[in-house]
């Protein structure tokens, strides 16, 4: 049988290229300290089409990355190869589907509620709320499941700290991958041909595509063997159909077929397809077509609510703008091209890096933001930028990101030690990577902190450092836009003169007063 030895090292090769991309992606999330796991993260990421989406709104341009274009063109020519192999999720599905391999059938496609998934990532999308499309995408749920909780499992078995982990973050995003795993349990890939934007994408040019798995009617002998196998029951015996638009090339079907219905390769000169399949990819169309027309009529006034319902809220005394990663480079083109993974806060060596569970509003879902309550973004370090997949983080060398502003510091007088209790400290300004803080001689002899907004780039190794809690008594706003610090000058850390000693609670006067701009 010639169809089944060609079959199965195709079946084989399939099972290793998924294996192998699985395994790569969860080695860079997991070994971070390791070189080579951010080159496996970068590489599997490169093809991955929601991050391409992002990157291209982050550019301005329709042009996504070479390896996600390559990926739709050879899917539009040899079919849905990426389902098969390429996609993390996709391959824990099939992990999770085992168990039941051979008990399952054909189920009617849900055409409107792929056309209603589909349609609300890309408003989702396109009002500017790529976080909220995330929970829908396969890379950014199987990116957030590693990096918040398989990471966080591993750590604990190494007894190492855990700080800034918030139990509502490992649970949500551990529950809908839970969620997918049961239902592929139950019905193999049932996400992917029901839910996922990207499997609906890939299925209407899998239906396009010249080269791509075919059943033949007249050859298929409606016997069932493949139904019962077959991941995505998109297999139809009794009326001796397949439907392309979910088919994910699992390749099992071909291996049990007893007469070679089942082939990939160009149509056979007789008519493999009935009309209602011909009919149903029509419909779902026809459907996914007024969906988006209808979206394109909705989405001025659907980017604008957006930003202002779902948006950032106004801040009060306490609660500080939110501090963005270096390269965000403003709130509204980050939430708009951030597609929450987790991959920059896995690989973020100090932990700096926290999901947003609020902080960025609903439009800024489980988008990373900075919690210098936790640790302090490091002055030599752009790993967050190297890890990103979406360009939602702009490229940058390590030179530019040390002058980029990602927030101010604030000192609040009354809580410093060395102003209240005429206390030697200098925590704030021994930590500065930059000098914006500096200590300089008052008149009581007490060395007082003295702050340079200019060439602060809102670091908040001061705010870490600070000794005074809970409240602490320097602390970090972030920046709607980002923009670039003046270079430290030499000049900055030259004695200035000194300033007689104020009364009761030490409050500097003349010069050094007017060092402080908070």
């Amino acid at each position: 049988m010639k169809w089944l030895r060609a079959a199965r090292p195709a079946r084989i090769a399939r099972i290793a290229i998924a294996a192998t991309v699985l395994c790569g992606v969860t080695f860079g999330i997991l070994d971070v300290a390791n070189p080579g796991a951010g080159l496996a993260l970068r590489v599997v990421a490169s093809w991955q089409l929601f991050p391409a989406v992002g990157r291209a709104i982050a550019t301005g341009t329709l042009a996504l990355g070479a390896a996600a274009l390559l990926v739709l063109l050879l899917s539009l020519v040899f079919g849905r190869w990426y389902c098969a192999a390429l996609c993390p999720l996709g391959t824990l599905q099939d992990l999770a589907s085992l168990p039941r391999r051979n008990r399952r059938g054909f189920a009617r496609p849900r055409t409107a509620m792929r056309v209603l998934a589909l349609v609300l990532v890309l408003g989702a999308a396109a009002i500017g709320a790529a976080g909220l499309a995330s929970w829908l995408d396969p890379w950014s749920l199987f990116g957030r499941f590693a990096a918040y909780d398989l990471q966080s499992v591993l750590r604990l078995a190494a007894r190492e700290d855990l700080p800034g982990l918030v139990p509502s973050t490992v649970l949500a995003s551990g529950a809908a991958v839970a969620a997918i795993l049961a239902a592929s349990f139950a019905s193999g890939r049932w996400f992917c041909g029901n839910l996922c934007p990207v499997g609906s994408t890939l299925g209407l040019l899998n239906s396009l595509a010249p080269l791509r798995l075919r059943l033949d009617s007249g050859e298929c002998i409606a016997c069932g063997e493949c139904a019962s196998v077959c991941r995505a029951s998109c297999v139809d015996s009794a009326a001796k159909r397949l439907d392309p638009s979910r088919c994910v090339y699992c390749l099992a079907c071909l291996e049990v077929c007893p007469t070679g219905a089942l082939y990939y390769g160009r149509p056979r000169p007789a008519p493999s397809a009935p009309a209602s399949s011909r009919i149903s990819r029509a419909r779902f169309l026809a459907a996914l077509g007024g969906g988006a027309a209808a979206l394109m009529v909705a989405l001025v006034p659907g980017r604008a609510f957006a930003s202002k319902a779902l948006g950032v809220r106004a801040t009060g005394l306490g609660a500080p703008f939110p501090v963005l990663p270096p390269g965000a480079r403003s709130l509204e083109r980050f939430v708009g091209t951030c597609v929450a993974c987790g991959a920059c806060i896995s690989v973020c060596p100090s932990r700096v890096l926290q999901p947003s569970l609020g902080q960025l509003g609903l439009i800024g879902l489980m988008a990373p933001r900075l919690d210098h309550g936790v640790s302090y973004c490091q002055y030599d370090c752009i790993a967050c930028i190297d890890a990103c997949p979406s360009g939602a983080l702009g490229r940058m060398g390590l030179e530019r990101k040390r002058l980029t502003k990602i927030g101010d510091a604030t000192l609040v007088r009354d809580r410093c030690i060395v102003i209240t209790n005429l206390t030697k400290c200098g925590a704030c300004a021994e930590c500065c990577p930059t000098g914006a803080v500096r200590m300089v001689a008052a008149g009581d002899g007490l060395p007082e902190p003295v702050f340079t907004s200019s060439i602060c780039i809102g670091c908040g190794a001061c705010h870490h450092a600070c000794p005074v809690r809970p409240d602490r008594a320097i602390s970090v706003s972030g920046l709607a836009v980002q923009a670039l610090a003046e270079p430290p000058s030499t000049k900055l850390f030259d004695q200035g003169p000194s300033v007689p000693a104020a009364g009761g609670a030490g409050t500097a006067k003349g010069a050094v007063k007017d060092a402080f701009p908070f």
